[in-house]
């Protein structure tokens, strides 16, 4: 029997929630910039899940820069243009609520072509309804199985099974000048 799976946004706001739902639901985590199922398509494939609980939020930094590149022509990475951007190429928004919404419904086709015989929840996360810690310009990498502890609160968070299945979502990391403080992977 599969185990239960959470994939979320590295945003330090989301931590929390994160926390109190994998431990509830004693699930392996992943977490990258904007909930991007699509960069993390090779290491979701080892995983063998039962329930994948898919938890994207609005407010979302991932998504923002989306929109910057593709609205403002900014320039990006080459690993976070084939990880995250290109996969919004057909998809028409105009606003980053709209993409936030289109993001959603992206991911979700993924999950589904990832794990046809899972039970996939879309839990979608409005920060304005939580209670966050203060910002560190940190980022953890970290393992798909760690349990978090308390100082983790007011970092960025990336995990994964891997470091090849994040190095866009480092690079992100990069561009919003966290630091990294903790590497398990």
């Amino acid at each position: 029997m599969g185990k239960k799976l959470v994939i979320s946004c590295m945003d330090y706001r989301l931590t929390q929630t994160i926390r109190e739902r994998s431990e509830k639901e004693d699930a392996y985590v992943f977490r990258n910039a904007g909930a991007n199922v699509n960069g993390l398509r090779k290491a979701l494939s080892q995983i063998d899940a039962e329930e994948v609980i898919f938890m994207p939020h609005n407010d979302c930094a991932a998504m923002k820069l989306v929109y910057r590149v593709m609205k403002e022509g900014i320039k990006v990475e080459d690993e976070i243009m084939k990880s995250l951007i290109d996969q919004f190429n057909s998809i028409k928004f105009s606003t980053t609520n709209e993409l936030e919404k289109e993001n959603v419904k992206i991911q979700a086709k993924i999950l589904s072509e990832i794990f046809p015989k899972s039970k996939i929840t879309i839990e979608f996360i409005d920060v304005n309804s939580l209670k966050w810690p203060e910002r560190k310009p940190e980022v953890q990498l970290l393992r798909y199985n760690t349990k978090y502890e308390e100082e983790i609160n007011g970092t960025y968070i990336i995990q994964s099974n891997s470091k090849d299945s994040v190095i866009p979502d480092i690079q992100i990391a990069n561009l919003l000048g966290l630091k990294i403080i903790k590497d398990e992977l």
